[in-house]
This record gives structure tokens, sequence and C-alpha cells, in this order.
């Protein structure tokens, strides 16, 4: 069985782009969602409280909490959620995995866009790896609705940047969510293999303007939306760290979408 799971807060409009492609696929799978605010404890102590103006009563504002509701207990679907905070990423990690116990997992935020062929690719090539393997992944990282990164190094193209699939078993779990950690992990399909694959997904991280504010409040990101503004407004390619000043080693470029 493939798992994926998804820990989401505000997460339109791509939350609602996932299931006619998961229904497509002609491998068993099923999708754990789990809903609402994380506690800034354990391996996101470094977050900020989540601001009041971004959740109602711990649940997502923009439409999301509505879907996950229509979707929940649908063929294949499971979502969860409460009315008070999370403690911490982990343990909706957590919660999004009981039960699971075997079978490949994959880690699909809702702004991160997969093909049904690639979470086949991925099924089929994780099944006979050992337990506790991971793959790592490469991404078109959006930083506007039309600019892309172009840099293969650098930010977002860390040593742990993007493991989002495991081989499940007895004893594996998360240990970590950032960056996503299981227990006895010392095994890794590397990013050139997955590349070679075609497995590179679509990751819509800074594209909209509430993606942007709530990154700038939650991670604590100081005049972020000034920033991206300013970004958006620049043609050819660009240093991002002159725009975000973590962004090290990052260029990015208008694909003229």
């Amino acid at each position: 069985m493939l798992t994926i799971f998804t820990i989401v807060l505000n997460g339109e409009p791509y939350i609602e782009q996932h299931l006619a492609t998961l229904r497509s696929l002609t491998i068993p799978w099923q999708w754990r969602i789990v809903e609402g605010v994380a506690a800034p404890t354990h391996c996101t102590s470094w977050c900020r409280q989540m601001p009041d103006k971004w959740h109602r009563d711990c649940v997502s504002i923009d439409g999301t909490h509505e879907y996950v509701r229509a979707v929940n207990n649908t063929p294949h679907v499971t979502c969860s959620w409460r009315h008070s905070p999370w403690d911490g990423k982990v343990a909706m990690v957590a919660k999004a995995l009981e039960g699971v116990n075997d079978g490949v997992v994959m880690q699909v935020d809702s702004d991160e866009i997969w093909q049904a062929w690639q979470l086949e690719r991925v099924y089929r090539l994780m099944l006979p790896q050992a337990p506790g393997t991971a793959a790592r992944f490469a991404c078109r990282y959006w930083v506007g609705p039309t600019k892309v990164l172009t840099s293969k190094t650098g930010w977002a193209r860390g040593d742990l940047e993007w493991l989002r699939a495991w081989r499940w078993g007895d004893g594996v779990r998360f240990e970590r969510h950032e960056p996503p950690i299981v227990s006895g992990f010392d095994r890794c399909v590397s990013i050139e293999s997955t590349e070679e694959l075609g497995l590179v997904f679509d990751h819509f991280a800074y594209v909209t303007e509430q993606q942007i504010a709530m990154k700038q409040d939650y991670y604590g990101y100081h005049g972020l939306v000034r920033a991206w503004h300013r970004l958006q407004e620049t043609s050819g390619p660009v240093n991002l760290q002159e725009f975000f000043p973590w962004a090290v080693g990052a260029t990015a470029d208008d694909v003229g979408i």
C-alpha cells in the first residue's frame, strides 16, 4: 500500500488538486490528512505561535477545513483535526500514520503536486527497499506565480531536501518532521537516481500572498511579504538571497507562464 500523508493549515488552492490524481492510481493507496495548528514544540520549536488571524478554533479559515470535512471517510481518505494545537508537527505526522506498519509512505504537502505516474513509480521503486530506506527528490520550487528556482545547489537543495518517501516497516517511525527523519534512517535513494526516473515534483511554496504572509508570521521572516512583491517585479535571473536572506546560493528566473 502507498500511504500518502498531508499535514495542513490553510492549504488552498492546492489541497483540492490531489484527490483526482490519487483516484487515477492503479496501485493500492490511502490518503491521511491531519489539519490544524501545530504548537512551536520539538523539531519546530524555532517557529512562532500561529497567530489567531490564521485559524478559527485551531482549524483553517480559507476553506481547507470544509474540504477536509467533505472528503473525510470517502474511499481511501481519512482526515483528522482538533480544536486545540497539536504538540508540534511531529505529533500531526504520528496521528496521520497511526496503524501504518508496512508498505511505502510518502509525505506530500498541500502545495506539492505530483503526477499519477510519478507516484506509481515511487511506489515500485521503494517497495523492494529495506525498511527505513528513504528517497530524495528534486522539485521545481516556485517562488512566485511565474518564478522558479534555477540553481541545483544551495537553499532548497540541501542534503535533507527533499526527503519525501520511505519504505515503512516494523519499528519505523518519524523522529522529526523538519527535516523529516525516521528511526533507523541510514539508507537513501539519491536525488540523482530519482531525477533520472523523472520523479521531479512541483512545489508551489511561495506562490500566493496568503502563503507568504502566513510564513512571515509563523517562521518570523520579517518583511517577507514586501520582499516577495519586489521579487515578482524582477525579470531575468536573480540572486534569490537579495530577497530572501536565508536562500543562500539560490537563483530564480521567470519561466514566462
